[in-house]
């Protein structure tokens, strides 16, 4: 594997990991100095290196873009499931991020949310005392290192940007060497202000569907468990995750830039162009060309579990599936599977 690993694990870590965030988020509360009020959590600022790249390499541009348009059910975001006999379903991609304008909740989904006497999310409850003891417990047994040897194989200068990065992101530099490298480099992957507004308390995406559902009287289901989220990005190899840290301290707006981007493909319900990204026009950083075997363990073989963990709900009707965005798109996504199941799914939005 490249250096390019930890693109698609930052990609993975924004959208995809309810469970992590909030621990994370949880250590930085722990931390005197990460008490963050919530109106002043600072904004989060990068490039969007997809704008960047239409803007200064328009050829380079007219292929990714021509590339990603063929990526199946690379656009949109809400799907229509209509299982026979029983109320449609729908499908939602989502993401932990806390920008107002996304928390708000779009008026489509909202109007799906209307309809749902079900709101299946990857993890229930994220923030309740009960999985935060199961992130814990697991981070404990399976992502600390008390010999210190976290920061083994690093530089000097390597080892001094770590330390700055989680300060910047409000968690003590102390615990840098005690975190085994899958989860030193997950955190590393997430940019310090997305941190800060998250340890501030400020509600994700995630957070305010489920916020809803319950508001409306809906049932709340757990596709996933804790474990189960963890479990899956703590199989990274040891040698790919020391190689994410250095990739991940190597140029300091890595992170940022990537967070700018990820939005501005969210917002633009294109969230399956990244499955596209490759060297030649976003460089190393980007390239996801090279990640088939992480791709199954984290995002495919997860698929197919929350597609056998919908599929009574689904034929029962009624239920909202909001789960990370990045599951929906691609041959192996949760549109194509659930297709392949004999469901119709047609786009909404």
């Amino acid at each position: 594997m490249s250096g390019s690993d930890s693109s698609v694990e930052r990609c993975v870590v924004i959208r995809l990991r309810p469970a992590w965030a909030a621990l994370v988020a949880l250590l930085a509360i722990a931390s005197p100095a990460a008490a963050v009020p919530a109106d002043s959590a600072p904004p989060c600022r990068g490039e969007d290196l997809v704008a960047k790249a239409e803007a200064e390499e328009p050829q380079a541009f007219a292929a990714f873009e021509e590339t990603a348009r063929k990526v199946p059910n690379a656009e949109g975001l809400l799907w229509r499931i209509t299982a026979r006999g029983a109320k449609p379903s729908y499908l939602f991609g989502t993401m932990h991020a806390t920008e107002d304008d996304l928390v708000a909740l779009s008026e489509p989904l909202r109007a799906a949310l209307g309809e749902a006497g079900t709101v299946a999310v990857e993890l229930a409850d994220a923030q309740g005392a009960a999985a935060q003891r199961d992130m814990i417990a697991f981070v404990t047994k399976n992502g600390v290192d008390f010999s210190g040897k976290g920061l083994e194989g690093l530089s000097d200068e390597q080892v001094a940007s770590v330390k700055r990065r989680l300060g910047e992101a409000g968690l003590p530099q102390s615990i840098a060497p005690m975190l085994k490298p899958w989860f030193l480099a997950l955190t590393l992957q997430v940019s310090g202000c997305q941190l800060k507004q998250m340890s501030a308390g400020r509600p994700t995406v995630d957070e305010a569907i489920e916020k809803a559902g319950r508001a409306a009287g809906a049932t709340i289901v757990g596709l996933e468990t804790v474990a189960e989220q963890l479990e899956a990005v703590s199989r990274i190899s040891e040698e790919t995750a020391r190689r994410m840290v250095r990739d991940a301290v190597a140029d300091d707006k890595s992170s940022d830039d990537l967070q700018a981007t990820t939005l501005a493909l969210y917002r633009a319900r294109k969230v399956g162009w990244f499955l596209a990204m490759d060297r030649e026009t976003f460089g190393d950083a980007l390239d996801v060309s090279a990640y088939a075997d992480f791709m199954e363990g984290v995002v495919d073989r997860r698929n197919r579990l929350m597609l056998e963990r919908s599929e009574a709900l689904i034929d029962k009707g009624g239920v909202l599936i909001a789960v990370g965005a990045l599951h929906l798109p691609g041959e192996k996504g949760l549109v194509e599977l659930l297709r392949k199941a004999g469901y119709t799914v047609e786009k909404v939005w």
